[in-house]
């Protein structure tokens, strides 16, 4: 069957189209480069350089996610200018891509990591706790290190809630590593939060089993439905509901968990104690959400270079 012209032409642009997505800051070909062939030949001491160019390239081309942090920053800081909050963006991505290049390294097994923890009563606690247990958690340090380990720790299954990556062919590279991590940690597992798939019943009932389920509270994307909390005056936060309804629906106890990049390939596990929630009245949860929100503001005001949430979820309020 022959191809006209218009179709070549259509198929050139589909495919130019595809190279520019694989390229861009969510695809996949500079993740392949790296796990294929620099992360297997670059020595230690030449990473951080290296690290700098390609924060640098990411920090120019990412300008949308480039903005969204600056403007979390500046309502965080309401006394920070546009420079300085453009220098603190540019340190939210070279944190990112340190502990993206570690996580790399534990893939390929080029490298290690160090672990520390605070909070050992209460993950002590999270441990010897028999019921359903949340861990509410932000994207920072490197979360996706971290839960394989956790696992090995409990006598039960940890179940892993993730949005599916962008472009298909990131996404196979996730499912690739993935699997291998529940491979290596039988009592490791991951879901998807995707439109359609009732994750919200399924979740409930995996809590109702005994099982801990670590759920990303932080990032709305996608068809994720937000909620809007006044965590402090002048000071909103935008947040997925879906996390906080879960803890109300099961009664979960909720344990807030972070992870911290301390150093060169050392990370540290905060953990605290259980969340109490206030009453559940009728209408609007407000001050529960309060709560929810302030227990993730607490670390993120703390540790903001190490806060990887790349759309706007902060804005600043002028006060009457």
């Amino acid at each position: 069957m022959s191809v006209s012209k218009s179709d070549e032409a259509e198929m050139e642009e589909a495919h130019k189209s595809r190279l520019g997505a694989r390229l861009g800051v969510f695809g996949d070909l500079h993740t392949r480069f790296l796990l294929d062939h620099a992360l297997r030949v670059v020595p230690w001491f030449l990473e951080p350089v290296l690290m700098s160019g390609w924060t640098f390239l990411f920090f120019l081309i990412a300008k949308k996610q480039r903005q969204a942090v600056a403007g979390n920053l500046r309502a965080l800081h309401p006394r920070w200018g546009a420079w300085r909050a453009n220098l603190g963006a540019w340190q939210v991505f070279w944190n990112f891509a340190l502990t993206y290049a570690d996580g790399l390294r534990c893939q390929t097994e080029t490298g290690g990591v160090d672990w520390l923890v605070d909070g050992l009563e209460p993950l002590e606690d999270l441990s010897n706790r028999t019921e359903g247990c949340i861990i509410l958690t932000a994207h920072m340090g490197n979360y996706d290190l971290a839960a394989p380990m956790f696992a090995s720790r409990f006598s039960r299954t940890l179940y892993t809630v993730r949005a599916r990556e962008r472009e298909p062919e990131t996404q196979r590279i996730r499912e690739e590593e993935i699997r291998q991590k529940e491979r290596l940690y039988p009592n490791f597992r991951t879901l998807y939060n995707q439109e359609g798939n009732l994750l919200g019943v399924e979740l409930a009932r995996l809590l109702g089993e005994g099982n801990i389920v670590a759920i990303q509270g932080d990032r709305v994307i996608f068809d994720v439905t937000p909620m809007d909390v006044k965590v402090e005056p002048g000071l909103h936060m935008r947040l997925p509901k879906g996390p906080l309804f879960l803890a109300r629906a099961t009664n979960a106890p909720t344990f807030p968990l972070f992870i911290v990049r301390d150093g060169w390939r050392r990370y540290r596990v905060i953990v605290f104690p259980p969340i109490e929630l206030p009453p559940r009245k009728r209408g609007e949860d407000d001050e529960a959400a309060k709560v929810w929100a302030a227990a993730i503001l607490r670390v993120v005001r703390e540790h903001w270079r190490q806060w990887y949430v790349f759309e706007p979820l902060l804005t600043r309020v002028d006060q009457e």
